[in-house]
């Protein structure tokens, strides 16, 4: 999804259009139909992004400075960094003071903006002083929707590359259908450098993470997850029900990431993840001769997984437990494709998963998998049952 003031400034409302042009058709050929819509729609949104980072060049001049790149990223990619990754994304032992910028009164309990510090250090010190450019990275913002009795269970959500703006996610996520029908106390996550947490003078929300900037990248990632493993502690200290994480997109490889680092979690909802930030990268530059260019230079799929791999849920064993773990991916995704969620699928086990119809941005039937959601959180005993909707004649798999 974009907020890049693109041609899709508002994907849910293209949706609705989607869906109400086609009220006439049969329900199969109306999902077909969705698929085939949201393959051409992540065509269209594949070539913009590639352009945007064709516009911004290559990170490196010549084969010394790529080789010089990799030895300073040896403190995200040491064997023993791999094999415990606390040494660098161990939350702070204490739980911040969080402050709510406002708080407002809604059916069914109370809506809040609150913010916290963030925990986050820069880990090398080049990049300390890159960090220190940047107005607007040092406060978290979460976004609460909270009933008045402590919920049976929490969830904390998170959004994809490029957006990150609430009005959009509350419509993406269902987040009024999670907090009212559900009964859960939800929280919304707003990465670094997205929305709110746009630097200023950066052109658009995302733009500096991730990118090909293979040192800000690995930082980034250690920030968001030192934020978000406070917050999910915080929620927890607040709320010791069970509690889950869901994310789309790259915040769908953010929850993977996080179900294999944080131990608090009971469940991880993530929908259309990459497996591989790294392979996503490679595979969508392939044919560009900024790909070439580089791999001249040195670089290779491999050597660019391993730059890479401090972040990817792949590196680890999940801790969430197998009931736990569902996975969400949409039939004519053509921006992380099926083979993504594949690769994750079999690492985590062969655990639930479900495919609904439509594409990566042009997400049509994604009430189909807030519904399935809801089955799966009944399963795992931590909604009751009789809050969900009758289950319909079609959906995903």
């Amino acid at each position: 999804m974009t907020d890049l003031g693109s041609p899709i400034d508002d994907p849910s409302a293209a949706l609705e259009r989607l869906e109400a042009s086609e009220v006439q058709a049969e329900p199969g050929r109306r999902r077909r139909m969705a698929s085939w819509v949201g393959r051409h729609g992540d065509d269209v949104v594949r070539r913009l992004l590639r352009g945007l980072y064709l516009r911004r060049g290559i990170p490196y001049m010549s084969r010394a400075e790529l080789e010089r790149a990799f030895a300073v990223l040896r403190v995200y990619t040491d064997p023993e960094v791999l094999a415990d990754p606390d040494r660098l994304l161990a939350p702070p032992s204490r739980l911040p003071v969080v402050g709510a910028r406002w708080r407002r009164p809604v059916r069914g309990g109370m809506h809040s903006h609150l913010t916290f510090p963030t925990p986050y250090r820069p880990v090398h010190r080049l990049y300390g002083a890159e960090f220190r450019r940047y107005d607007n990275l040092d406060t978290v913002h979460l976004f609460a929707w909270t009933h008045a009795r402590p919920a049976r269970a929490s969830i904390l959500v998170t959004h994809g590359w490029a957006v990150g703006r609430k009005q959009i996610h509350e419509r993406e996520f269902g987040l009024p259908h999670l907090f009212r029908r559900l009964g859960l106390d939800v929280y919304f996550y707003v990465m670094p450098f997205h929305w709110l947490r746009r630097p200023t003078g950066v052109r658009f929300s995302g733009e500096l993470h991730p990118s090909p900037n293979l040192m800000r990248t690995n930082e980034t990632f250690i920030q968001k997850v030192l934020e978000l493993r406070t917050a999910l502690r915080w929620i927890k200290a607040r709320n010791p029900a069970p509690l889950g994480m869901m994310g789309s997109s790259l915040g769908g490889y953010t929850t993977a990431l996080l179900a294999s680092l944080e131990g608090s979690l009971d469940f991880a909802v993530p929908v259309l993840p990459p497996a591989s930030l790294a392979d996503l990268f490679w595979t969508a530059s392939e044919g560009d001769p900024v790909l070439d260019k580089v791999a001249e230079m040195g670089m290779t799929r491999e050597r660019f997984v391993k730059a890479w791999a401090l972040h990817s849920p792949l590196s680890y064993q999940p801790k969430v437990p197998w009931r736990g773990r569902f996975l969400v991916e949409a039939a004519g995704d053509n921006l992380v494709t099926t083979e993504h969620t594949d690769s994750l699928w079999e690492h985590w086990g062969r655990p639930r998963r479900y495919s609904f119809a439509g594409g990566h941005i042009l997400q049509v039937y994604r009430s189909d998998y807030h519904r399935e959601l809801g089955r799966f959180l009944a399963d795992l005993g931590v909604v009751d049952p009789e809050r969900l909707e009758p289950r319909r004649r079609l959906g995903g798999r």
